[in-house]
């Protein structure tokens, strides 16, 4: 009887000890370590939060190893315990490499990580069996106890029924854990083909989408590129929740423009959205492309603000592809890129529609864009010299440093080639020719000439979105020799500055190095003020659309005399550009300028030629004065 009772409480036990626990356990753990791969796969990388996770998962499978160490110290009547350990400490040592390597060698052992755990989970339901089975001998062994112990029935019922507890207990964690696994798999499938922001299909679907519908004959597809102008204001200005709400916002205008015509909307990524459709006309293409702009300029109550953005649409059909290219995600996407760029272009918030004129554009743009960078290196761009003359001596002090593109014998001139540069990058590495190559050529003549003249460059704002601007003008000063107090950087505004707080943290530390700050075509840009606000400037340039009328008109000589007393206010140096007559320098003169600089005293020329000419009014003895 003793023996009996024995023998239950071993079988109770083994449905509650360590060995059936820690085999469902390590399932899940195991499981754990994968879903959270398959969510770093779908992000496209290990974010903060997922990486907290997985190193989590490590340390629940670093403890569930431990215990089955325990198991088989104090049981080896399992025989794929062993098996287990081995299969789960190599998965760990994979996943602590992982994290050892700061996730930076996730893409090489995610497959590696995958495999193993698989072979854990091959091995883990090989034990549950092999437990199991223990347990079906153990059940038989009782019953026959049962049949020679008859006094212990009501014992034996009981330990039953707490056996059929524990199973349905068992059963049930497992269904739950199938359920959560689906459900979980489900989330990664739609995660893989859906934005998570706004549950519009994202561009791998967009993709896959416009590919089948091309892949068939006479498709009559129309595809519509929007792109939202003004959203990185909503963002700096109102947070990026805010930004959410308008992407979202954005999300539902496009879905109910497009339902009703059977299309399909996308999010392709940031604030840039896609729209296909089976509509061969284009009068209602544009009439849509029309209705979908006014709508996303309404605008939208976000807490206590009111946001508004406007969009641009680029439109493209597959009846305006030419002949001899072929129709495809890739030309059809391109074609209708370039009819959103032409929008852009031409002032924002409208539709261009593509056509052949329209390429005809983009492919002489994208060769200046091919040809710019071996330009540079052939020495087919070169700078000129504009002269920067003090009004009190009428003699000249520094130089601005322009940039020429000689392009097949021909000088093109900069509003035909600068925007371009600055959209496509190139514009970084002429703006480093030119400091470069100006810098060294003044100091040059400087040391020759026993003269002390200055030299502006002219410097994009894509620059101030990289600190690496610092490091370009301190080697331009270190390898031309030429004192940093001779050198300004001209900050031009033809492009917005994308980040104020670190384009003055860039400024600051190009004053430490001792050159000086000028804000150009000052009183012409959309951010001029903003520029004295945010940043400390050495010198403003004031634009020639502030000077070009001061001759006739009371007003333009009120503003500009009005600009000059911010400036003395503000203790800037002050250079009047585009001052072209002499009755505009006896007026500015008149005003109060020091400084100024325009084809009255000499347009741009090649350097040679600028730096006779100033030879010819300098002495050894005369310095810069430039205000």
């Amino acid at each position: 009887m003793q023996g009996t009772a024995s023998q239950l409480k071993s079988t109770y036990q083994t449905f509650n000890d360590l060995r059936l626990r820690n085999g469902y356990v390590a399932i899940s753990d195991v499981q754990r370590l994968v879903l959270i791969l398959q969510k770093a796969g779908v992000a496209g990388e290990m974010t903060p939060e997922l990486e907290g996770k997985f190193e989590a998962a490590a340390d629940f499978l670093f403890v569930r190893i431990n215990n089955f160490h325990r198991v088989l110290e104090n049981d080896s009547n399992v025989d794929t315990t062993g098996e287990v350990i081995a299969e789960l400490e190599e998965l760990l040592d994979l996943a602590d490499a992982t994290i050892a390597s700061d996730f930076s060698e996730l893409k090489d052992t995610s497959t590696m990580l995958g495999l193993a755990a698989q072979a854990a989970g091959r091995v883990l339901v090989a034990y549950l069996d092999e437990v199991r089975h223990m347990q079906d001998e153990q059940l038989a062994q009782q019953s026959a106890a049962v049949d020679k112990q008859l006094t212990f029935l009501r014992v034996t019922l009981i330990v039953l029924m707490l056996l059929g507890v524990v199973s349905l207990f068992l059963l049930r964690r497992d269904r739950d854990a199938r359920q959560a696994q689906e459900e979980a798999e489900a989330r990664v499938r739609h995660l893989a083909f859906n934005d998570p922001l706004t549950g519009l299909p994202n561009r791998v679907h967009f993709q896959d989408r416009l590919g089948a519908m091309l892949d068939v004959p006479d498709p009559s597809v129309a595809l519509l590129l929007v792109d939202l102008d003004g959203f990185k204001a909503i963002n700096d200005t109102y947070g990026h929740a805010a930004g959410d709400a308008v992407l979202r916002h954005v999300a539902v205008i496009l879905q109910d423009a497009v339902r009703p015509h059977g299309g399909i909307a996308a999010r392709l990524g940031g604030d840039e959205f896609a729209v296909l459709l089976q509509m061969p006309d284009e009068s209602p293409l544009k009439c849509l492309c029309a209705d979908i702009i006014e709508m996303i300029a309404r605008p939208l109550q976000f807490e206590r603000e009111m946001l508004q953005v406007n969009a641009s649409i680029g439109l493209a059909m597959d009846a305006d592809i030419r002949s001899g290219i072929s129709l495809d995600t890739d030309n059809l996407t391109r074609a209708a890129d370039f009819a959103l760029y032409a929008s852009k272009s031409a002032g924002k918030g409208q539709c261009t529609v593509y056509d052949e004129v329209l390429e005809q554009q983009f492919l002489r743009r994208q060769a200046m864009v091919n040809e710019m960078p071996r330009a540079i290196n052939d020495g087919n761009m070169e700078f000129y010299l504009q002269p920067k003359v003090n009004l009190a001596t009428g003699s000249t002090y520094g130089f601005e440093a322009l940039v020429r593109w000689r392009r097949n014998g021909v000088i093109v001139p900069p509003e035909d080639f600068i925007s371009t540069a600055e959209e496509s990058g190139v514009i970084m590495d002429i703006d480093r020719f030119v400091l470069c190559a100006a810098s060294r050529v003044i100091a040059q003549f400087n040391k020759e000439h026993g003269t002390d003249l200055s030299v502006s460059v002219n410097f994009s704002t894509v620059h101030f979105n990289s600190p690496k601007l610092i490091n370009v003008v301190n080697d331009a000063l270190v390898a031309s020799g030429l004192p940093p107090e001779l050198l300004t950087i001209e900050i031009t505004e033809t492009v917005e500055m994308q980040d104020w707080t670190q384009a003055g943290d860039i400024i600051s530390e190009i004053h430490q190095l001792g050159a000086r700050i000028s804000i150009d075509d000052f009183g012409a840009g959309f951010s001029s003020l903003a520029y004295l606000r945010t940043t400390v400037a050495d010198e403003i340039k004031i634009d020639r659309s502030l000077v070009e009328e001061i001759e006739t008109s009371d007003t333009s000589r009120f503003l500009l005399d009005a600009v000059l007393d911010i400036a003395r206010n503000l203790e800037l140096d002050v250079v009047v550009e585009g001052v072209e007559t002499q009755r505009q320098v006896d007026i500015v003169r008149g005003l109060g300028a020091t400084s100024i600089q325009g084809f009255f005293y000499g347009e741009p020329v090649p350097a040679n030629v600028a730096l006779a000419r100033a030879l010819a009014e300098h002495t050894p003895t005369e310095h810069r004065s430039a205000s």
